[in-house]
């Protein structure tokens, strides 16, 4: 038994070429997902369309009888030339890679699925791993730079598959992962009274590592925080940030 439900009453029509221009910045790959959902869910629902992905919603009848005449239901028309010039958009904003896995897809609702069903295991998986870097980066022997590149490198691909971190969950993976050396700086900062924002502690770490490296001078945030607040430095409170992301 069919439990879809046919679509009635189609007026408005997005043609073809409309589509031509509705970009998106990113094309679907093995690593953007969500980041490709959202923005592409978002330019069909501006349209109008969301039905047109929907696997419960069918095309009308291709055919109907008025007074024992049979032709063509405009509808069905109406219906099949939307939904391929949205199947075609969809197409068009994935890579080949992902493209030959949506070969012989003829409707915009069967590659919609298909993508989900592909890539929504995929990113729970990619979604986990990142989470274990997250907490277990350590400094090690990379330059103070290097390890906060990196720490930041993981924020950034768990933004990719829609975890947000918190400036303070950065911070925290930061100062976690930094060998004893560096506890006098990690006191200073966790023990104030002040809420550092994440541009201020990392300018404190690659001070503290400078000095360090180049004087031989005892790790310690000390000078960097009498510098910055003999300066009336003032810090924001601790807010989601364009740098990190869960």
């Amino acid at each position: 038994m069919n439990n879809a439900t046919p679509v009635s009453g189609q007026s408005l029509v997005v043609p073809s070429k409309v589509f031509s221009s509705k970009k998106i910045n990113v094309t679907l790959d093995d690593h953007n997902y969500l980041i490709w959902h959202q923005q592409v869910y978002l330019i069909i629902k501006t349209n109008r369309l969301l039905r047109f992905i929907d696997p419960k919603i069918t095309a009308p009848s291709q055919y109907v009888s008025r007074d024992g005449i049979v032709s063509i239901n405009l509808e069905f028309e109406l219906f099949e030339e939307q939904d391929g010039a949205l199947a075609t958009w969809l197409l068009s904003t994935v890579s080949p890679g992902v493209l030959s896995h949506l070969i012989g897809l003829s409707t915009a609702s069967a590659i919609w699925e298909t993508l989900h069903r592909l890539y929504s295991g995929k990113t729970t998986t990619r979604l986990m791993s990142f989470r274990r870097m997250l907490h277990s980066q350590k400094k090690g022997d990379l330059s103070m730079r290097d390890y906060l590149v990196k720490i930041k490198s993981v924020c950034d691909n768990l933004a990719s598959c829609g975890e947000v971190i918190l400036e303070h969950k950065h911070i925290t993976a930061v100062l976690n992962g930094l060998p004893a050396d560096f506890d006098s700086v990690i006191i200073v900062i966790t023990t104030s009274s002040s809420s550092y924002d994440y541009n201020f502690v990392s300018s404190i770490l690659l001070d503290a590592d400078a000095r360090q490296s180049q004087f031989g001078e005892p790790i310690t945030a000390s000078a960097h925080l009498t510098t910055q607040q003999g300066s009336s430095y003032v810090t924001p409170q601790s807010t989601p940030s364009s740098q990190s992301t869960t």
